[in-house]
C-alpha cells in the first residue's frame, strides 16, 4: 500500500528547486481515480496507456474496497500498478494533489491523469507521450488530448488553449510551484476548468493534441424530443448530485474566482449550459430540482468541499 500525504503541501523554495532538478525528463508516472468503478471496462481502459507510464497509482475514492479491482491486480504482471483504498470519497481535487505531490517526491516531471472510464485508441498514448518529450514551447504547463473529435476537428497542428479536461492530461509538474494545486473546495466538477484557466491567467499555457483521440464519456446519453421542433435527439445527462456540482461550483468560479474572466467567462458559461438538459429531459426532475436549489443556497452561504447531507 501506498503511504500518501492527505494534504498537499507547498515545499520551501530552495527544496522545490532541488527536486525540480532532480526531475528526470523520460519518466511519466500515471494516476487514476477511482469511484465504484466497472472493473472490466477499467482494467480494458488501463491496457491503452499501461506499456507506456512507468508507474500507475490508483485511488480508490469508493467508500468500500472492490475486491474484483484488488483481485485483477493481484495478477498484474507489469508490476507497475498501486492501489490505494481510503474508505471515504473526498473529491477529486484532493487525489490529483495527492498524486501531485507522490509523483514529485519519485522524482517524475510527468502525470498522466486519467479517469476510470476512459482510455486512449490503439497505439495512440504512445504518440502522445512522443509529441510531449518533443514539445519546443515554453510554459507549457498542461498538454491535453481531444476528447470530443466531433466538435474539435483533428490536426496535427498543435493548439493553444483555455480549458482541457483532467482525464487524458500530461501535467509537468516542474510548473506547480508557480501555478499552485487543485482547488480542493471544488471537490469535483469544474476541477480541471479552474485549473486551466489560472494556467493562461498566470501567463503559461495549455496545449491541445487535436490528433490524438480520447475515449471519453460525458454524463450519459437519453433519447428525447425538442420542445422547440419535436424532433428526437440525443441528450447529456447527469446524476442528480452532479447538477448540483456543477451549478455551485460554475456560481463560485463566475463570482468568486479572480481566474476567470474575458473569453475564459464565455467559456464556462457555455460549458453550464449543458445543464439545461438536466432541467428539461431528467427523468428525476425532483431530485434535479432540489440538487439546484441546494447548489444556489450553498453558494450563497459559502459551502464549498463535499455536499453535507
Amino acid at each position: 500500500m501506498l503511504a500518501i500525504s492527505p494534504h498537499f503541501s507547498i515545499l520551501p523554495w530552495v527544496c522545490y528547486l532541488r527536486r525540480v532538478q532532480n526531475l528526470s525528463m523520460d519518466k511519466l508516472m500515471g494516476v487514476v481515480i477511482l469511484y465504484h468503478p466497472d472493473t472490466n471496462a477499467l482494467m480494458e481502459h488501463l491496457q491503452s496507456y499501461l506499456s507506456v507510464v512507468d508507474h500507475l497509482l490508483l485511488l480508490d475514492n469508493s467508500e468500500s474496497p472492490s475486491s474484483d479491482v484488488t483481485e485483477i491486480l493481484s495478477k498484474d504482471a507489469s508490476n507497475k500498478i498501486q492501489y490505494q483504498y481510503f474508505g471515504e470519497n473526498r473529491g477529486i481535487a484532493e487525489r490529483l494533489n495527492q498524486a501531485i505531490e507522490y509523483a514529485q517526491s519519485k522524482g517524475y516531471r510527468y502525470l498522466l491523469t486519467m479517469d476510470q472510464d476512459t482510455g486512449f485508441q490503439p497505439s495512440q498514448m504512445l504518440q502522445y507521450w512522443q509529441k510531449v518529450q518533443d514539445n519546443q514551447l515554453d510554459k507549457v504547463v498542461q498538454f491535453g488530448a481531444n476528447c470530443q473529435p466531433d466538435f474539435t476537428p483533428i490536426s496535427d497542428i498543435p493548439q493553444q488553449t483555455n480549458n482541457l479536461i483532467t482525464s487524458g492530461t500530461i501535467l509537468d509538474l516542474s510548473y506547480i510551484e508557480q501555478i499552485g494545486p487543485f482547488d480542493q473546495a471544488l471537490f469535483i466538477d469544474f476541477v480541471d476548468t479552474e485549473f486551466s484557466f489560472r494556467v493562461v491567467e498566470k501567463g503559461y499555457r495549455n496545449l491541445l493534441f487535436a490528433d490524438i483521440v480520447l475515449q471519453h464519456r460525458i454524463g450519459y446519453l437519453k433519447m428525447s424530443r425538442s420542445i422547440k421542433n419535436f424532433k428526437s435527439s440525443a441528450r447529456i445527462l447527469h446524476a442528480p448530485i452532479r447538477v448540483y456540482y456543477i451549478l455551485r461550483n460554475g456560481l463560485y468560479l463566475l463570482f468568486r474566482s479572480p481566474f476567470v474572466k474575458g473569453e475564459n467567462r464565455k467559456l464556462l458559461l457555455s460549458n453550464m449550459k449543458i445543464l439545461k438538459n438536466d432541467l428539461i429531459y431528467h427523468n428525476q426532475k425532483g431530485a434535479v430540482y432540489s440538487n439546484v436549489l441546494r447548489a444556489v443556497y450553498d453558494f450563497v452561504f459559502g459551502k464549498m468541499g463535499k455536499k453535507q447531507s
